[in-house]
């Protein structure tokens, strides 16, 4: 799934409620290159932020299939605080440990400077991630979630196409779960 037909369709799935459906104006093509080019995105997330620059807060986009807590599209100045701000605190979860075994897709670790935020719920207490440097087995832009609370950081699928398909069935299955009432 592209990501411009995955937005049309969280589009339509708002209208279908009446309920607006709003996202940031894109950035300049020159902020574009300027920042998505620091970045060694995968071409999905990088497609998401040249269509635009996330949405309000509050205003479920993504899903993590199988769970009720819908998740904003971060603008990428947003995306890149947090993913500074994670950065910061990460030295003081040296040594942590989950409680359930991770998928060995995902590297160990509490947060990883490979890992790019692009959703979150609830003041990021759960974060949606393409992660950028997987371990041995992973592909680059295999997406990932945190929560918070017992932490732990899952797989939620190999790559950004097959995880917007997923988000977006789940979406479309329980959208009265997801679009806010006007």
């Amino acid at each position: 799934m592209t990501p411009i037909a995955y937005l049309e369709a969280i589009r339509a799935a708002y209208a279908q409620f009446d309920a607006a459906f709003e996202l940031h104006q894109p950035l300049s093509p020159e902020d574009t290159a300027l920042t998505l080019g620091k970045l060694e995105l995968p071409h999905w997330l990088a497609e998401l932020w040249r269509v635009a620059d996330g949405g309000p807060s509050w205003q479920p986009v993504f899903t993590r299939p199988n769970y009720f807590t819908g998740a904003d599209f971060l603008p990428l100045a947003e995306a890149l605080a947090l993913r500074d701000r994670l950065r910061g605190i990460a030295g003081n979860f040296v040594g942590w440990q989950e409680d359930k075994p991770r998928d060995p897709r995902v590297r160990p670790g509490w947060f990883l400077d490979g890992w790019v935020p692009f959703a979150a719920f609830g003041g990021s207490t759960i974060v949606l991630f393409a992660d950028c440097d997987p371990a041995p087995g992973g592909l680059v832009g295999q997406v990932i979630a945190y929560v918070h609370d017992p932490d732990q950081i899952t797989l939620l699928a190999p790559d950004g196409e097959s995880y917007l398909a997923q988000s977006l069935a789940w979406f479309l299955e329980q959208a009265e779960e997801f679009v806010p009432e006007e």
